[in-house]
């Protein structure tokens, strides 16, 4: 290389701010039943990004899915985001897709992320994908499709994984069904349905997908499905940025507990680690 050149290349390089990521999702919630299942945990997205000094990102930490109660689906959980300059799909630079609430008998929740979210079960609603929402599942009551940022609801539900935080209830009760939620991501995961009249419960939403864009040595890993009364343990819960109490799904049960929130952990310009968790609202990383 020239001496030119390498000035060139230097220069550039000086004008170039370096950004490392890892990005937990948050969990769904478990179901509230005797025979309630656990939520899918949050995935993992980690990458290397590069800004001009000066740029704005905005940081989303989303919620755990809220637990069940009264015989009702637990939430799909939040996603973990970074954004260029304010939060939209448009905008989005990185992205961790959050795990499904589950339902009743034998139907857990999915965990969140990959390029592909997870299909949930049962009469489940269908992971989101790079480029849609993934599709609601059911015939007699039919949840809602995942769309941008958003988890799809249960059948019978108010919402799915939103966009600062985990969705309420999959909705449902004892009598009619618990189809579960989908969780938020890039692309939300679908709500669960119904086929029939009780004792038919559903299924569990899907996983919301993940997004590494541009993004260099990226790692994207789907989290964990729950089980029978357990959710979805922790994804990468070895790492050594891992914040404690976070990402996993919720348990099911008699007691049912909420999906653990997300984290985002982030290095800028290889200096030290940097802590962010759910607000409630975006966070702003000034470079």
């Amino acid at each position: 290389m020239s001496g030119a050149l390498q000035a060139v290349f230097q220069n550039q390089r000086a004008f170039t701010t370096s950004v490392d990521f890892k990005l937990w999702a948050g969990g769904g919630g478990g179901t509230a039943a005797a025979d309630g299942y656990g939520g899918g945990s949050g995935g993992f997205v980690a990458g290397t990004l590069s800004f001009n000094p000066g740029s704005v990102l905005k940081v989303v930490v989303g919620a755990g899915g809220s637990a069940g109660s009264g015989g009702k689906a637990g939430g799909g959980g939040g996603y973990c985001g970074v954004f260029l300059t304010s939060v939209s799909h448009a905008n989005a630079k990185l992205i961790a897709g959050a795990g499904s609430s589950g339902a009743r008998s034998g139907w857990p929740g999915v965990g969140g992320g990959g390029l592909t979210g997870k299909n949930g079960t049962g009469t489940y609603g269908s992971g989101g994908t790079q480029s849609a929402g993934g599709a609601a599942g059911g015939t007699g009551s039919v949840g809602t499709a995942g769309s941008t940022l958003q988890g799809g609801a249960g059948a019978l539900g108010p919402s799915g994984g939103a966009v600062y935080g985990g969705g309420p209830d999959g909705g449902g009760d004892n009598a009619t069904g618990t189809p579960g939620s989908g969780g938020a991501g890039y692309y939300g995961g679908g709500g669960a349905g119904l086929t029939g009249p009780a004792p038919n419960y559903g299924g569990s939403g899907g996983g919301g997908s993940s997004y590494v864009g541009t993004a260099t040595a990226t790692t994207n890993t789907q989290g964990n499905d729950g089980s029978t009364a357990t959710g979805g343990a922790a994804i990468n819960s070895g790492d050594a940025q891992y914040q404690s109490n976070t990402n996993a799904g919720g348990n099911g049960g008699s007691s049912p507990v909420a999906g653990k929130n997300g984290a985002c952990v982030y290095s800028v310009n290889g200096g030290a680690w940097v802590v962010l968790s759910y607000t409630g609202g975006d966070q702003t990383i000034t470079l």
